[in-house]
């Protein structure tokens, strides 16, 4: 005859054996949606950076005759389009259409030698060149300042005045 108190198993409690391994979960469940959210960021970021960039190569090329006009459209563009990203620091007086933060570079080329071009149609060439230093919200001990540098280099060709 089997006893009734052997035959059936004990009824253990696992509750702290479960908040034990909760414990040793939590922090690296929470490092990937901390990396999650931060690497979205960045990417999205990134692709306002660069459409910004290329908008803003766009808008000289069409309209700047000179290399300093071409940086001042340049600028304006790019600052306008990209006054959402974390990191965005505006102009003086909180100028957003003279930022500081993303920076820019430009290089402005005309050309009324090129093929199909002529001094009435020059050909225009412009090339934006941008960076930003992206704050990220999680603060990560291994990268430093808790930033990454975005960049993007845009060109846009045009003859203009057609």
């Amino acid at each position: 005859m089997i006893r009734p108190d052997i035959a059936t198993p004990r009824k253990t409690h696992p509750r702290g054996q479960a908040i034990a391994e909760f414990a040793l979960l939590l922090p690296m469940i929470l490092g990937l949606v901390g990396a999650g959210i931060d690497f979205s960021r960045g990417f999205a970021a990134s692709m306002t950076l660069e459409s910004a960039a290329r908008n803003a190569a766009e808008a000289a090329a069409f309209d700047a005759t000179t290399l300093d006009e071409a940086r001042g459209i340049a600028r304006s563009v790019l600052c306008t389009e990209a006054q959402q990203l974390p990191g965005f620091v505006p102009g003086s007086g909180g100028d957003v259409a003279t930022c500081t933060n993303p920076t820019l570079s430009v290089t402005y080329v005309r050309d009324e030698a090129a093929p199909g071009a002529n001094q009435r149609y020059p050909l225009v060439t412009v090339t934006v060149a941008a960076t930003i230093d992206f704050a990220l919200a999680v603060p990560w001990p291994f990268i430093p300042h808790n930033t990454w540098t975005l960049g993007s280099t845009q060109s846009f060709e045009i003859l203009q005045g057609r």
